[in-house]
């Protein structure tokens, strides 16, 4: 082998090398993006899971979080019962959610209420009582009857929209005996009992400022930079329903109502100061009382600070496109040197 060719072939090692290095680096930082995005699994759970009522007896059931990593910022608790056998009397928010975002309502074998953390500063982790509802037994039963969430139970998690960050969810069964033949007391099960099986609850695929009711936040937009410190926030809901907006991080919640077309508006009258905020809106049914909770994050810029991009992200480049326009670099260097080399070895 020539010298020439020698070093044709030390130039073509050194192009194999210098492109694996940077597609090594390229699909190790894919690999941890993509662990960064798989959300910790947040819970609900109906304690105790297992009691035993008499006819007429009353008992209450707590609603128990775990945020399983999560920053929670909301939730819109949904659950129903057999109205026939329980009568819901009243929910009451516990410790974990200081914020009411929409008041509890009890029905016809429906319990609804939206409950908000104080601000997007201090959200909500780790694991806790959401709200405790009270219950009486009205008939006995042949088999255990249920008090589950609904498939619409939301819970918003930190700058993720209206993602929903809730995974899954344990009901309560109640077995209610005749006048005098419960035992008065409930029976916290440590392990699930092959009866019950937890409710799972999909992720929602809706865009970034919709929940599954149809309340959207259209104005603005998921981490839009906004240049006013007194932004108006638009969005859309079912005709008539009254929206509650909570901006955080020092709460300010107003309450505005959809028009005729589902439409509602509202300018906030004190500035926010610059920096990351988010948007909590709860729509309450005037007809059915249920609720319903979209999620948005957006910062407000102020001066220079992104003031003109519109967009809350930087517009500079990305680490891998940086990678990849050296790495262009460096092919095209080699290749100019070895052309030469490569017609001085066929002539």
């Amino acid at each position: 082998m020539n010298k020439d060719m020698k070093r044709i072939v030390i130039i073509l090692i050194s192009l194999i090398t210098l492109i694996a290095i940077p597609a090594s680096v390229l699909l190790t930082m894919r690999s941890q993006e993509l662990r960064k995005k798989a959300a910790p699994a947040t819970t609900l759970t109906l304690t105790p899971t297992t009691l035993n009522k008499a006819v007429g007896e009353e008992f209450t059931l707590e609603v128990r979080m775990d945020t399983a990593g999560n920053q929670i910022v909301a939730v819109d608790l949904k659950l129903s019962f057999d109205p026939a056998k329980l009568e819901a009397e009243w929910i009451h928010n516990g410790t974990m959610f200081p914020n009411i975002l929409s008041s509890g309502t009890v029905g016809n074998g429906t319990i609804s209420m939206a409950l908000g953390a104080t601000n997007t500063t201090t959200p909500i982790s780790g694991t806790g009582t959401v709200a405790t509802i009270k219950f009486k037994a009205l008939a006995a039963t042949t088999s255990p009857v249920a008090v589950r969430f609904t498939a619409d139970t939301f819970v918003g998690a930190l700058n993720e929209g209206s993602t929903n960050a809730l995974t899954s969810t344990i009901p309560a069964t109640i077995t209610i005996g005749g006048a005098g033949g419960g035992t008065g007391t409930g029976t916290v099960t440590p392990t699930l009992a092959s009866s019950i099986t937890p409710t799972l609850t999909p992720t929602l695929a809706a865009s970034d400022s919709a929940s599954p009711s149809g309340i959207t936040i259209d104005s603005p937009t998921k981490n839009e930079s906004v240049a006013t410190q007194k932004p108006t926030i638009v969005g859309t809901a079912p005709p008539g329903t009254t929206v509650t907006i909570t901006v955080y991080s020092d709460p300010i919640t107003v309450t505005v109502t959809a028009d005729a077309n589902g439409n509602w508006t509202y300018t906030l009258a004190d500035e926010l100061e610059a920096g990351p905020h988010t948007i909590v809106v709860a729509a309450q049914d005037p007809t059915t009382g249920q609720s319903h909770t979209a999620t948005l994050a957006f910062v407000v810029a102020t001066g220079s600070e992104n003031g003109a991009s519109g967009s809350a992200i930087p517009v500079s480049g990305t680490t891998e496109n940086t990678i990849l326009l050296l790495t262009l670099g460096m092919l095209f260097i080699l290749i100019g040197s070895a052309v030469p080399l490569l017609r001085r070895t066929s002539i």
